[in-house]
């Protein structure tokens, strides 16, 4: 994807001093961006690095004499911005993977992917658009909104609900019991019984 970098300024609310016209394919760091990238100056210690950066142009608070300036009120702010812009993580196409283990009772949205070997688990609820990548498993009775990510390993145990547009990175587990136990005269740990969910 390319723009020009008045065309991204537009998009992140900033303005230009300079060569607006720059045709703009990425953003990096300020010691590795090449001639085609933007990066950001957030910390004025870093300042002297401006003058010696390769990048197209730098987003920060004031404009600086000599170099394409994107006039940010918040450079690291709009620096994560302008990269959402330009990398979009890959989304597996819609539709439920032979190997995966689904639930009768379950209800699964439109348009969701269930990959290989993830299990949904009885009167389980998945909204629109839920990704559920290898090896991810849902417990009985969980509910969850549109727009779920899961990556990986990860699991929601029973019951817990998860509203829309949240993701879980690789082994997380959502409501998972605590370190409960409760200590007998005799010295013997009893395990207190994890009762509540997760709402997230």
């Amino acid at each position: 994807m390319r723009m020009t970098l008045y065309e991204l300024a537009e998009k992140l609310s900033c303005s230009v001093v300079g060569d607006g016209s720059i045709e703009i394919d990425g953003v990096a760091g300020m010691e590795q961006a090449g001639p085609r990238q933007l990066t950001f100056l957030a910390n004025p210690k870093y300042a002297a690095k401006v003058k010696q950066t390769r990048a197209a142009a730098v987003l920060l608070q004031q404009p600086v004499e000599g170099v394409v300036s994107v006039v940010s009120n918040d450079p690291y702010l709009d620096f994560a911005r302008a990269l959402a812009l330009f990398y979009q993580p890959p989304r597996p196409a819609p539709g439920i993977h032979p190997l995966a283990s689904i639930a009768a009772s379950a209800t699964v949205g439109e348009h969701c992917s269930i990959g290989p070997f993830a299990v949904v688990g009885e009167h389980v609820t998945l909204g629109r658009n839920v990704v559920l990548y290898p090896h991810v498993v849902i417990y009985e009775g969980a509910s969850i909104g549109d727009d779920f990510l899961a990556h990986s390993h990860s699991t929601v145990r029973e019951f817990c609900r998860i509203g829309n547009r949240v993701t879980l990175q690789n082994s997380v587990v959502v409501g998972g019991d605590g370190f409960g136990f409760a200590k007998a005269a005799d010295g013997t740990h009893h395990k207190i019984v994890q009762s509540g969910i997760t709402v997230i």
